[in-house]
């Protein structure tokens, strides 16, 4: 009996691949850099609206979500893009479920995205069960990771070209990009004939310029695609909602038709949801004061350790270090199964994600790793510290 050819060569998770060994070493105390899972607390309205409901069944949501999550999630995009309404907004089960279902509507099996490298290692997933490919456009840590020129793009085209997907601030790399950069891409896509799908998750989290959402393109309404989430912004990764917004009916038409096929997120989920888009905006200015202290602590603590190379995150809250070693996943095992420090009275060490794992091509990013400065300043400080006590006994 043989397994389907996706699900042999579905990519393993560079986030969590180490976690079976982290999980074989108990006693040890690990600083968890690999995973963008937040210890920021959720939101208490959030968490107090999970056992809102109007029927005493569980039963069946709607298949594109609630009404009233829909009209919530179209008026806070609304804010920054008028004109949205319920009908531009479907309810996902999480982010994840929003790229899904935008690979599966706008690609044929064979047909392929074209995605600026490094990216968030499940893009590869969502290509694979929806039977398209990703294919990588190179971007450099010593720039900042700036989308490259218009002629560059043009030689990563083909026949079978369908989407140009970005996520916007950055996941792994931290990058934001602005409206000069979106007008640019945004022009180019439409003049080959190209969707672009905008990931927004982390729109939020910014540091110094505000990211631009790809729904305020003007003129671009009809090849405009965003996914967003509220898992990253109110720290509700449990939840799994999400949402895919775009003004181009046809496509928001059969997304509803993907989603009968599933059936409907779940609607107490969808009532914490709701909760937390009305938020205030002190929320907000808080939550990025929070990640600012996060990611300067983590910067700082880089700065301290000879011989790597890092690119200052924009927003997010994530950066791709390159290390002075040949094989980051080698290092990072080693991190798992053999470093150990006691200075602290009890044995500690730190879990980071190999940077091979957001590379189209393994043999790329080889020498890099992702941090994720998801705790708080103090436990940053010591992942990092811990990552160069780390290299100087690996290189010696």
């Amino acid at each position: 009996m043989r397994l389907s050819n996706r699900a042999q060569v579905i990519q393993e998770s560079a986030i969590r691949k180490l976690d079976g060994l982290v999980a074989n070493a108990p006693k040890v105390m690990f600083h968890k850099m690999n995973i963008g899972q937040p210890d920021v607390e959720t939101p208490l309205s959030v968490l107090r609206a999970l056992g809102q409901t109007d029927s005493p069944v569980l039963a069946y949501g709607p298949a594109s979500g609630l009404t009233k999550c829909r009209e919530a999630a179209a008026a806070f995009h609304a804010r920054t893009s008028p004109g949205l309404g319920p009908e531009h907004c479907v309810v996902t089960q999480g982010g994840s479920e929003a790229l899904l279902f935008a690979f599966c509507a706008l690609c044929d099996p064979g047909d392929e995205i074209l995605v600026p490298e490094p990216y968030y290692t499940n893009y590869n997933g969502f290509a694979t069960v929806a039977a398209a490919k990703v294919v990588p456009i190179r971007t450099r840590l010593d720039d900042g990771f700036r989308i490259p020129p218009n002629d560059v793009l043009d030689r990563h085209v083909t026949d079978r070209t369908r989407i140009f997907l970005f996520a916007n601030p950055g996941n792994p790399t931290g990058a934001v990009y602005g409206e000069e950069d979106l007008r640019r891409v945004a022009e180019w896509a439409r003049s080959r004939g190209l969707w672009l799908v905008a990931d927004e998750v982390y729109r939020h989290i910014w540091f110094s310029h505000p990211p631009m959402s790809a729904l305020q393109l003007e003129g671009h309404e009809d090849h405009v695609i965003v996914v967003d989430s509220t898992s990253k912004t109110f720290s509700a990764c449990g939840l799994r909602i999400g949402f895919l917004l775009s003004r181009n009916m046809t496509f928001m038409e059969r997304i509803d038709r993907l989603g009968q096929a599933r059936l409907g997120a779940q609607p107490r989920a969808q009532y914490a949801a709701i909760a937390a888009l009305n938020l205030p905006d002190t929320f907000y200015t808080e939550l990025r004061a929070t990640y600012r202290e996060r990611v300067d602590a983590m910067m700082d603590s880089l700065a301290a350790i000879p011989g790597v190379d890092f690119h200052r995150p924009e927003g997010a809250f994530y950066t791709m270090v390159r290390l002075p070693v040949k094989d980051s996943e080698a290092f990072a095992r080693f991190l798992v199964t053999e470093f150990r420090d006691h200075s602290s009275g009890r044995p500690e060490s730190l879990v980071v994600a190999p940077g091979s794992g957001f590379y189209a091509n393994p043999a790329d990013g080889r020498d890099e790793i992702r941090l994720a400065a998801v705790k708080n300043a103090d436990s940053v400080r010591r992942g990092v510290e811990l990552l160069g006590k780390a290299l100087a006994v690996y290189r010696g």
